[in-house]
């Protein structure tokens, strides 16, 4: 018999890019041969007891590759029509959760085995040290930042006119939103443990106030899993925000969802050039020289300097997540039109460091530096 002395539970959704680490060892004899765990790489892994005859195996560096299967890119290409509400909703399990049935084997003196088998699954997200929080497989998540002490409650902040979405985790085939400032209610269909719903592509006649009206300002949005209301639904507080210019931008958080934000108009832009180099060309009488050397041509960046001002802690629990993003993309396409992946563009964050709360102070600035992709350029 196997025994651990950390458990592999079937019920726990484990984050992908934290350890998860496994101990364990046989009962059944003092000296194993070795162990094999299958169901994770197309051969079995082999490893070797410690001298107390126990195993050690962390399954993080495989999970968070088979995770992670197209580098973090976002090709979700939404197409809403508002008298289908399954439009609004897009499977994204593939990337966002994965779910193995793993099998663990110790091979002992005599050709005996013994063997656990067990599903395990894992959420592509992140934790630090200080987090309390533990999910199940069976639970509705947001996959977004919580509200300040609160983890059935998230906070989410909408801009009419720009793309956006909800992403979610639940193991669910449907789930029932009921925005209880206006007392409306609209049931979606979800096609596994991964789904992002859109409430907009940037267009406003085609958008999820057509089956699910939303009042300016201020949304509770009630989720419910069985349209009825009980004591484990979790709630969004979704502010609605009237159009305006600025630069937009999103990110993956550190929930394996978007996360997205507008920022001021206030913005600048710097271009850094720099030479490629010359090639020398000094091989002509003085009478026929035009110059010693032809320039190869040049290299030049674009940065956008962006702020976000007065944010409330909310809305700062939102933002700073930008500062440890994997991946960020600036929004390019038109507002109040309709739009997909095409119009986005991947950017770097050149911003190292941020202050993220201030003493005494309730609200909180940011300032990102955000370089766009190298320019092209005429080059030898």
């Amino acid at each position: 018999m196997i025994l651990f002395t950390t458990p592999t539970d079937s019920h726990t959704l484990n984050m992908a890019f934290n350890n998860h680490i496994i101990r364990f060892y046989s009962n059944n004899a003092a000296n194993a041969l070795y162990a094999e765990i299958a169901g994770l790489t197309t051969q079995a892994l082999r490893l070797y007891p410690a001298p107390n005859n126990t195993f050690f195996f962390n399954f993080k560096p495989y999970v968070s590759a088979l995770i992670n299967r197209d580098n973090f890119e976002d090709t979700v290409q939404p197409d809403i029509i508002s008298a289908e509400p399954d439009s609004f909703v897009y499977n994204v399990a593939n990337r966002v959760f994965l779910q193995r049935p793993v099998s663990i084997k110790i091979f002992l003196p005599g050709g005996v085995q013994d063997t656990h088998n067990v599903t395990l699954s894992w959420l592509a997200g992140v934790q630090q040290l200080g987090d309390t929080e533990q999910y199940a497989v069976s639970d509705t998540l947001v996959l977004s930042p919580h509200k300040k002490d609160a983890l059935n409650a998230y906070y989410l902040k909408y801009w009419q006119g720009y793309p956006f979405d909800i992403p979610f985790y639940a193991n669910v085939t449907g789930l029932t939103l009921k925005n209880e400032t206006n007392l409306l209610a609209q049931t979606f269909p979800l096609g596994g443990y991964g789904s992002r719903l859109f409430i907009s592509d940037g267009r406003t006649d085609e958008s999820l106030e057509d089956v699910l009206p939303l009042a300016t300002g201020f949304n509770r949005l009630r989720i419910m899993r069985n349209q009825t209301e009980s004591n484990n639904d979790k709630f969004i507080h979704l502010e609605k925000m009237p159009y305006k210019c600025g630069v937009y931008l999103k990110w993956l958080n550190a929930m394996g969802g978007y996360s997205y934000w507008l920022f001021e108009d206030t913005y600048s832009i710097d271009r850094a050039t720099k030479q490629l180099g010359e090639l020398d060309r000094d091989n002509s009488n003085l009478a026929d020289t035009l110059a010693r050397t032809t320039q190869i041509g040049k290299e030049s960046t674009d940065t956008l300097k962006v702020v976000a001002e007065l944010l409330t802690e909310d809305e700062s629990r939102i933002v700073q997540g930008i500062l440890d993003s994997p991946k960020v993309y600036l929004f390019t396409g038109k507002p109040y039109a309709q739009n997909g992946y095409r119009n986005w563009v991947e950017v770097t964050l050149k911003t190292t460091s941020a202050r993220i709360k201030n003493p005494r102070q309730p609200l909180t600035n940011f300032a990102f530096d955000i370089e766009l992709p190298t320019r092209y350029a005429q080059t030898l």
